[in-house]
This record gives structure tokens, C-alpha cells and sequence, in this order.
């Protein structure tokens, strides 16, 4: 068998320095320039300028000063038209009732609703039959005049947000048991369901002639305990007034 020859000795690598490039020596771009005498710059006005003295600032006493007092002193709402509960008092005929409550129109369906109320009596641990809100949310003024409701933002206000007829709706109490199937759970605490509605909490329900929820009244009976009851009656009060001047309409015709 032919073996291959065993290479002979290699010499140790060596290395040369590169030359530098002319165009490098010859570049001025990579050359650094001296620095220039500072004490020439702060001198010079071509680098910087002398700023005026600043005076000391003004104190504004008076905010309509530099405001622009024509456009505040324009008026944004023509006030004789507007309906305040002070001005509801004062006209020819009583409020009935005046007071701070809750107000909403209970629970909306739609699709999304609808399925979580199936899942609810499937898995009511997880999904809870009813829906809450917190009485902040909903909190208003509301008061009672001429067989119609006044719903405010705030007493205060110089008008109303909207009006409820209450001609052809009732005042109902809910049973905090057996709440309405679209009343809302106001102020929850602990618990799930029904048994999440605050004590405190007092639904009155304003219903049609089919019993189908118009509009969900909340008090607090911890500020006025007797409030829910004055509210029915005067709701009651209006629905005979109402019989009464549909009677008289009859008899004329």
C-alpha cells in the first residue's frame, strides 16, 4: 500500500504594515482644527447678544382684566323660557312631591343580554341574573306638577333634563323578593341577585297598562324614609285626576 509523503516544516506567518492611503493625508476633512479663544467668543457680538434687564412680573388682581369680558358677559340661554324648581313652585297649581331619587328605565335587552340571561339560570354563579348600578349614576331631583314628572340634573338647575306624563302609568312598590324582571339592582353590596340590592334602596316602578317597566324610581330611605310612600301617593293623586278629566271629556261628547 502507497502512503502520501509527510509535509515539510511551514515557516511562522509574517505580516507587513499597510501603507496609509494618500487620499486619507491629503483629506482635509480629517484633519481637527485648534480650538478657538473662548475669551474672544464671549467678546464678540457676532456669537451672542446682550439681553434687556427683565422687570419683575405683574400681579393680576382682577382675572377679567386681560378675560375676554365681551363674550362672558354674553348670555348663553334666554333664562325666561327656562323651568326651575323654584319657578315650578311658584306657579298656579302645587307640586305634589319634590325630591332626590334615583331615575332610569331599568334594564335594555338586546342580543348580548338576552344570552347572558340564559347562561344566568345555567351557571348563576358566574352569571348573574340581574343587572346593577350604582345610585350615584342615576341620582336626580325630580318633582311632580300638573300630572307630569320634572327630572333634573340637580336642584340647582335652572332647567329640567326631561319630562315623564304620568297620566297612564301606576307607582308600584317592588318587592325587593321579587323584583321586576326588568328593574335594575341599585347600590350593590354583597351577595348575588336580588340579595345584592342595598336595605336602603327602595324601588318604586312606574308601570303601563300592560305592567311593563316605563321608568324605575330609587330612593334612599336613609335620608327620608318616607319618601317612596309620598311619591305613590302622588302618583295615585294624578291617576285619579286623570280618570276623572277623561270622564268629564266623555260627558261633553
Amino acid at each position: 500500500m502507497n502512503l502520501a509523503d509527510s509535509p515539510g516544516r511551514v515557516s511562522p506567518a509574517t505580516a507587513m504594515k499597510a501603507q496609509d492611503s494618500m487620499s486619507i493625508q491629503n483629506d482635509n476633512e480629517y484633519k481637527v482644527e485648534a480650538a478657538e479663544n473662548m475669551d474672544e467668543l464671549s467678546n464678540s457680538n457676532h456669537y451672542c447678544t446682550k439681553m434687556d434687564n427683565v422687570g419683575p412680573a405683574e400681579t393680576i388682581d382682577d382675572a377679567r382684566r386681560f378675560a375676554p369680558v365681551k363674550q362672558l358677559d354674553e348670555k348663553h340661554g334666554d333664562t325666561t323660557k327656562s323651568i326651575s324648581v323654584d319657578k315650578l313652585k311658584g306657579g298656579g297649581s302645587d307640586v305634589s312631591f319634590e325630591g332626590e331619587a334615583g331615575v332610569c328605565k331599568g334594564m335594555q335587552m338586546h342580543l348580548t343580554r338576552k344570552v347572558t340571561l340564559v347562561l344566568s339560570k345555567v351557571l348563576p354563579a358566574v352569571w348573574d341574573a340581574r343587572d346593577f348600578v350604582s345610585y350615584g349614576e342615576i341620582a336626580r331631583y325630580i318633582a311632580i306638577k300638573d300630572h307630569v314628572l320634572f327630572v333634573y340634573a340637580e336642584k340647582s338647575d335652572p332647567n329640567y333634563i326631561y319630562t315623564v306624563p304620568l297620566g297612564s302609568l301606576k307607582a308600584v312598590k317592588e318587592n325587593a323578593k321579587k323584583p321586576h324582571k326588568r328593574s335594575l339592582t341599585v347600590s350593590p353590596g354583597y351577595g348575588g341577585g336580588k340579595d345584592r340590592q342595598d336595605s336602603s334602596m327602595v324601588n318604586v316602578l312606574l308601570l303601563d297598562a300592560r305592567d311593563k317597566l316605563a321608568y324605575q324610581i330609587a330612593f334612599n330611605t336613609k335620608n327620608d324614609a318616607e319618601s317612596p310612600d309620598r311619591f305613590i301617593l302622588a302618583v295615585q293623586y294624578v291617576n285619579i285626576a286623570e280618570k276623572k278629566e277623561e270622564k268629564v271629556q266623555v260627558q261633553k261628547e
